[in-house]
């Protein structure tokens, strides 16, 4: 018997002329890959739609787990909360895929298993970049808020210590020999941290400093996690937003 399952897509790849194969974070299951069976042709029942597998859509459908290293079939899909703005605007499109890119690295080296409170964290800050236009510094608070659910969220609780080190995860009064944050970025920094989510988009930053934190959070990921690269759609994120 199938389950109802909750997905969010995270991005597709083509097989043969006229498949695809997505890979979408699910809440039930954690990360699972599907076969969409001639999805690209031109003459088929259109009970799948490649539209429906943009980055970070928010999905439904009804399936079972797949069986390990095994890729699940797809026979109908629907938008559990269809976007508002997101597909009007190349601001938040841009961050989207920036975002689906880094989610598809993390989910996939931590092999996460089925985590409804992360599922419920991706989904709430979609939603919430949907339905607000001042956005600030939304994808650099995301990235650090969800280092809360990989393991190594960055330990600010000595404030008034000068640096951040980037690879040991916490503020020092000694100089790391490495990568770190220093001065007005290291202030930014914690109190990005620190900040309510809600009052993401009241941030009004300098394009040199949106540029230094951006990549300071990339960076990173890259210390803590193995196999982190930097997301592909990272330039278009830099001039859509004039950050570059």
């Amino acid at each position: 018997m199938n389950d109802t399952v909750q997905a969010i897509a995270l991005g597709t790849v083509r097989y043969g002329d006229s498949s695809l194969i997505a890979a979408c974070y699910t809440k039930q299951y954690g990360l699972q890959s599907y076969m969409l069976k001639g999805i690209l042709a031109t003459k088929r029942k259109k009970k799948l739609s490649k539209s429906f597998f943009e980055p970070l859509s928010l999905l439904e459908f009804e399936t079972k787990k797949n069986r390990e290293n095994k890729l699940g079939y797809l026979q109908e899909v629907s938008l559990s909360q269809p976007y508002i703005s997101i597909p009007f605007d190349l601001r938040k499109k841009a961050i989207v895929f920036f975002l689906a890119e880094v989610l598809h690295q993390v989910v996939k080296e931590e092999q996460q298993e089925a985590d409804p409170k992360l599922f419920d964290f991706i989904k709430k800050r979609l939603l919430w970049l949907d339905q607000h236009d001042n956005i600030g510094l939304f994808h650099v608070k995301t990235m650090l808020d969800l280092t809360q659910f990989m393991g190594f969220y960055p330990n600010v609780s000595n404030p008034n210590a000068p640096y951040f080190d980037l690879e040991a995860g916490c503020l020092t009064l000694k100089k790391p020999q490495a990568q770190f944050i220093e001065g007005k970025l290291k202030e930014l920094w914690i109190f990005i941290l620190g900040m309510k989510f809600e009052e993401v988009g009241k941030i009004n930053v300098p394009k040199k400093e949106k540029t230094a934190l951006l990549e300071n959070a990339i960076n990173y990921f890259k210390l803590h996690l193995q196999q982190f690269k930097s997301p592909k759609s990272t330039e278009i994120l830099y001039e859509l937003f004039k950050v570059s």
